[in-house]
């Protein structure tokens, strides 16, 4: 048993290693405190119950300060310069405010209504948010 242990503290490291999230590194630290009781003579119903406890400790312990830690920054782009800006629409919103278009720095983007009211076409609006692809203005 104590191979298994091994194989599954190797497997979830790689497992670790080739993720862009941390997912598994409790799991490989659960089978490091099983491998640790078969070496001191646990039966394989103890070494199980010791890797779901351990693991369960682990992810209970570190999860919020390893999610404090890995906490992504946002990255401004040069889209939310437009934030605040005036657009001029170049084709009016449908009458729920969605999936309309206005020209804005030079280009063209697809908008949609902050309040879902419509907007007719050479109306100008002011950009609120960028959602995606879309800008969320109102008038």
């Amino acid at each position: 048993m104590g191979y298994v242990w091994l194989f599954f503290t190797i497997m979830f490291g790689v497992l670790e290693a080739v993720t862009v999230q941390i997912v598994s590194i409790w799991f490989a630290g659960g089978s490091v405190c099983a491998m640790i009781a078969y070496a001191l003579g646990a039966s394989e119903p103890v070494q199980i119950v010791v890797f779901v406890i351990s693991s369960a400790v682990l992810l209970l312990l570190t999860r919020p300060f390893v999610k404090k830690m890995t906490k992504g920054q946002n990255v401004s782009t040069n889209a939310d310069s437009l934030i605040g800006k005036t657009a001029v629409v170049t084709k009016k919103t449908d009458e729920l405010g969605l999936l309309g278009e206005a020209r804005v720095g030079g280009s063209v983007w697809t908008i949609c209504s902050a309040d879902g009211a419509p907007i007719e076409e050479n109306e100008k609006v002011t950009v609120e948010k960028i959602e995606g692809v879309k800008l969320i203005v109102r008038k």
